[in-house]
């Protein structure tokens, strides 16, 4: 959290809720993130992701699932791909967000 708060906070809406709990639901119900991180340090991945992914099912979003090292698996929503992200850095997940698709044109 210290990592996205600090640079990350200066360019995203960064917040955090733990799951499960009904800020989690709440979250799910009124945000329409393009990231998500969740820290599985000391969770069971393969019993989370798969209740994660499920609320999250038909939303454009990516989810990184990362431990405190820097390793995560990444499931991108959007173009159902999914794998290994060993990149720890506010830049890459940065990366992650959705890119604006209008482009301000000039008269």
């Amino acid at each position: 959290m210290r990592m996205l708060g600090g640079s990350l906070g200066e360019e995203c809406d960064v917040s955090a809720v733990p799951f499960p709990s009904p800020a989690f639901d709440r979250a799910v119900e009124t945000f329409s993130p393009d990231v998500v991180i969740v820290d599985v340090t000391y969770l069971d991945e393969s019993r989370v992701r798969p209740l994660i992914l499920d609320r999250f099912e038909g939303q454009a979003v990516a989810v990184l699932f990362r431990t405190e090292t820097g390793w995560g698996w990444l499931d991108d929503l959007r173009t159902r791909r999914s794998g290994p992200f060993g990149d720890p850095s506010p830049e890459a997940i940065r990366s992650l967000c959705a890119r604006p698709s209008l482009k301000l044109v000039e008269p």
